[in-house]
């Protein structure tokens, strides 16, 4: 095991021994305290683990890498054909200098002992530069051997940590997958809806410590069209981002859950969504998605839906990818800002067939077109439907 393997190591270790003084020390009849706690040991660990780089930023690492050793190469290759080019010359440069000593010479005729020594010192020269020439170039091969071999090396040092750091942060997330699962079952209720039975009680259902409301198994995630008291307004749906993120409006009458919950919803295996839909004259349909997935904070809580039933219209669909947009954030693909235009957050796209989160009218009729609660694949663009609910359940599973 490498370095990088026993820092994650450590890493995990600390957060887990955290865990279990905590629950070694703590009430756990303090339920809220125990939450919390254990909620910022695996947010500080989940923090850690997005710290470490991932498998694409290594492989950038190797590629930039790889090219630095490439071009010291390319250069090194460069340095030993410049040098064997001046070596060739400069040897056949004396050879021919003392080819032509020899010819004048034998011209001449005149072979004393001072021509005879020249010559010789002339072979010696000629000798030391071939050897000084060839020391040159086993000194660069050498070299060049040396760089490669480094190369190799430490891309292969490169690749090996890559993958124990990736096997490493798997072998984490695995285990943190059993340190939820012993949560969920040692205590039934932190990660799960307390209860969405028949019991549509709004003091007893939660989920990720959030009061929720349900409907049977399902939990209501947006609610439009409930009895107003006298005296008291309705719910304003024309927010900016971070209400939507966190949710508004009052449980027992016209709410958004919010951005996050409804995403983490999704993460627990909620995922699939059902939409009824109420008109003036007492009319109602529906639309069921087995598909219903929303993204987290970083994709702008994109919408993912399909696998439409029911009789409202496959309306949802029109919408499906896109990213969730609000009054101060414009994240459709329109000209202008549809959340702007039609004063509410939702799904945009160019811009709406669907749009449950627009200005609510106490009639069918709207002031402008397509500014309403639309459904427009059941009633007409022009028309205000007086209820909706939007709600999640887990897929019911067949034995």
């Amino acid at each position: 095991m490498n370095s990088t393997c026993y820092f994650l190591l450590l890493i995990f270790l600390g957060s887990w021994s955290q865990f279990f003084n905590l629950v070694e020390g703590a009430d756990l009849n303090d339920e809220q305290t125990f939450r919390l706690n254990v909620n910022d040991i695996l947010e500080r660990l989940t923090t850690q683990l997005s710290n470490i780089p991932t498998k694409d930023e290594f492989t950038a690492d190797i590629r930039t890498m790889e090219a630095r050793f490439t071009e010291k190469l390319e250069s090194l290759q460069t340095d030993m054909r410049n040098l064997e080019g001046l070596v060739k010359s400069g040897m056949e440069g004396g050879n021919g200098h003392r080819e032509q000593t020899m010819r004048g010479r034998s011209r001449r005729e005149t072979d004393t002992q001072d021509a005879v020594n020249a010559d010789y010192r002339l072979g010696i020269l000629a000798s030391e530069v071939r050897k000084s020439a060839f020391n040159e170039t086993c000194k660069y091969a050498a070299l060049l051997l040396k760089v490669q071999s480094d190369q190799a090396a430490a891309l292969e040092d490169i690749r090996n940590s890559s993958a124990n750091t990736s096997q490493g942060v798997n072998t984490i997330l695995t285990v943190l997958e059993s340190f939820k699962y012993y949560i969920n079952n040692s205590f039934a209720d932190f990660y799960k809806v307390k209860t969405c039975n028949d019991d549509s009680s709004l003091t007893d259902s939660t989920f990720h410590d959030q009061q929720v409301v349900c409907d049977e198994e399902w939990v209501i995630i947006q609610r439009r069209g409930s009895p107003t008291p006298p005296g008291r307004e309705r719910t304003n749906f024309e927010r900016i981002w971070e209400v939507y993120e966190n949710g508004f409006g009052r449980l027992d009458g016209d709410f958004w859950l919010g951005l996050k919950t409804i995403h983490a919803l999704t993460v627990e295996g909620f995922t699939q969504l059902r939409v009824d839909l109420e008109d003036w004259s007492r009319n109602k349909a529906y639309a069921m998605y087995d598909v219903f997935n929303v993204a987290g904070s970083l994709e702008k809580y994109s919408l993912t839906v399909a696998g439409y039933t029911g009789t409202a219209g496959d309306g949802l669909r029109y919408h499906n990818g896109q990213q969730f947009s609000t009054i101060d954030s414009d994240n459709d693909i329109a000209n202008f800002s549809c959340a702007a235009t039609y004063h509410s957050g939702w799904w945009y796209k160019d811009c709406h067939k669907v749009a449950l989160n627009s200005i609510y009218h106490n009639s069918s009729t709207t002031e402008k077109n397509w500014v309403g609660v639309i459904w427009s694949d059941w009633k007409a663009g022009n028309y205000s439907l007086k209820k909706v609910e939007m709600k999640v359940r887990k897929l019911p599973r067949l034995i």
